[in-house]
């Protein structure tokens, strides 16, 4: 009997976003030896999808599909492609300061860059994961340790088909990153070595997780089927919320104060002020899927979604106002650069949007 679920990933992990799934056997067959292949070098590669961009001090830095990382210096107006250790496809990236980064992807990938983007390091991969997943099931006892066993063992044998969704780090040495099939990982020394944290989550059915967010002193976890975590201990355990949608969630954005906010499939958008016991739904005037969040310095909220839409949620608004973008696209992510333009990654590279607090926004 097979534990892990064949179901399709949507969207989020596909080199295009949404419209692409990846079956796990064939996943499997076609990425067990491309984590050891850099990058290419491309002149296009600035023109490619980008999934994730961030800001590291004053440079930009954006990553996407066939292992793509690129960089800005110049607050988004010209990008040029840096050497990637990987060549595939990239979903997350974030930075704690202006040097330390980490990134993940595909096959379970972590990379690491200690300069701000402009060199990374491969510091996990799916079968690295895999093997930590087994070694950690063995060491349990218990009721459920034979389970974890045999699912530890399956992740093995299928290979680094699994990718790595979103991650979290509250300092130089402590992090998360979460993925497909309930895949978790927590990391106390900066990713030189990695623990499992499957077993102490309430997801048996290994449920994708898309989104993990701190708010305050709260750790959320959010993904697929509504699933809703937290821990008010720095990760050391996690309890599960009542969620109040139960289709997925593709993203957590921490607002103002406590606010948080998730979004996800066909526009469904909400905020709990009372760390995730209770929720208020946002409008967000169509049901168009929602791709990523942004806090802005003034402290509202930014929702882009899949039609090129960027919404603005003021700080204590329930319903959106819709930013003018000069050049709608399909968005995948967002960052605010050292100049205050909003910067968005895309289905065609990263575009730098000069629409500060200032611009107009469209009366619906």
């Amino acid at each position: 009997m097979r534990i892990f679920s064949t179901r399709p990933l949507t969207a989020l992990i596909a080199s295009a976003w949404m419209a692409t799934t990846l079956g796990g056997n064939a996943a499997a067959a076609q990425t067990t030896e491309i984590p050891e292949q850099p990058a290419i070098s491309s002149t296009m590669a600035t023109q490619s999808v980008m999934l994730s961009v961030a800001r590291a001090g004053q440079r930009l830095v954006a990553v996407g599909e066939r292992g793509f990382i690129i960089v800005s210096q110049d607050n988004g107006a010209s990008w040029k492609q840096v050497s990637s250790p990987v060549s595939m496809t990239l979903v997350k990236v974030r930075f704690i300061d202006a040097n330390l980064g980490w990134a993940v992807g595909h096959a379970g990938v972590v990379l690491h860059s200690r300069d701000g983007g402009l060199t990374w390091e491969k510091q996990l991969d799916g079968l690295q994961a895999a093997g930590i997943e087994v070694e950690q099931a063995r060491r349990e006892t218990g009721e459920q340790a034979r389970e974890h066993l045999e699912q530890a063992r399956q992740l093995l044998d299928e290979g680094p088909d699994k990718p790595l969704l979103d991650l979290l780090f509250l300092d130089a040495r402590n992090g998360w990153v979460v993925g497909a099939y309930g895949l978790a990982f927590v990391t106390h020394d900066g990713g030189q070595s990695w623990q499992s944290i499957r077993s102490s989550l309430d997801n048996p059915s290994g449920l994708h997780l898309y989104s993990i967010e701190r708010v305050r002193g709260d750790v959320f976890i959010a993904g697929e089927q509504g699933i809703l975590l937290r821990s008010s201990d720095d990760g050391r355990s996690f309890e599960p919320l009542v969620s109040p949608y139960e289709g997925t969630i593709f993203g957590l954005q921490a607002g103002a104060g406590r606010s948080l906010l998730m979004f996800g499939l066909r526009g469904k958008a909400f905020e709990s002020r009372d760390r995730g016991d209770t929720w208020q739904r946002l409008d967000t005037l169509e049901p168009v899927t929602l791709t990523s969040g942004l806090r802005l310095d003034d402290g509202s909220v930014l929702l882009a979604d899949e039609s090129g839409r960027v919404l603005r949620f003021a700080e204590g608004a329930t319903q959106a106002t819709v930013l003018t973008i000069a050049q709608p696209r399909y968005f995948t992510g967002m960052t605010q650069a050292a100049n205050g333009e909003l910067i968005i990654s895309s289905s065609r590279g990263v575009l730098a949007s000069a629409i500060a607090a200032q611009s107009p926004e469209q009366p619906q």
